[in-house]
């Protein structure tokens, strides 16, 4: 039999590459037991614990503000967090004529606009391995939820209708998603069972949210 001509072996390294690049093919790997991205700051929705309105309805702000530090990999304070809430809340009643209960697509479109952020998108969610498929290259992942399907002792009860978190990392071993959730001051690596924070994951509809479709936010340097 002939031997490949050297075209031919250039030719089956390009397709062999583009096999491995390949998003149907990568996702046939299994994915690693555990996943952290590091360096991303918290903050509670009330850095200075005074959790009347607006900051008992900033989680979604507290989100953008941690994400944004993140990528821009600046310092943040509770002084900071605090002014930057109240920046974003002035652009949602300017942009979306309120502040309260913002979408995955409305929460991107601030760190798009506001922040200048280009990294960003938001998608479907069919099962936890697309949070962690984000989580391993590096990427912060944004979830909305249903906020009393997560069950955390430490919020008010019955707990918000609607929240928000930003989910940091995974570890199959022990079953949970890492978050900051800054519903609560305890909220820094807080972690959630992955099979109930995949549960709760539901988008902002305007009305009954347990009907929201599951999204999330993909936020990348």
């Amino acid at each position: 039999m002939q031997l490949p001509s050297l075209v031919s072996h250039r030719a089956l390294r390009l397709g062999v590459l583009a096999l491995l690049l390949c998003p149907a093919v990568a996702g046939a790997f299994p994915l690693p037991s555990r996943a952290v991205v590091s360096g991303v700051p918290f903050t509670v929705q009330a850095p200075f614990g005074n959790w009347r309105q607006p900051w008992q309805d900033f989680c979604e702000e507290a989100s953008v503000v941690m994400a944004a530090h993140f990528v821009l990999d600046l310092p943040l304070t509770p002084a900071v967090a605090e002014q930057e809430m109240q920046i974003i809340r002035q652009y949602e009643e300017l942009v979306y004529r309120r502040s309260r209960d913002t979408s995955a697509d409305e929460t991107a479109g601030i760190l798009q606009k506001l922040y200048g952020l280009k990294n960003i998108q938001v998608l479907p969610v069919a099962a936890s391995d697309d949070l962690k498929k984000e989580l391993v290259m590096g990427r912060l992942v944004i979830i909305p939820v249903a906020g009393r399907l997560l069950k955390n002792p430490h919020f008010t009860s019955p707990g918000p209708n609607y929240h928000m978190v930003v989910v940091s990392g995974y570890d199959d071993a022990r079953g949970i998603f890492i978050t900051h959730d800054p519903g609560t001051r305890w909220g820094k690596g807080y972690t959630y069972g992955q099979k109930l924070l995949f549960g709760a994951i539901h988008d902002w509809n305007g009305g009954d949210v347990m009907r929201g479709e599951k999204k999330m936010i993909v936020v990348g340097k």
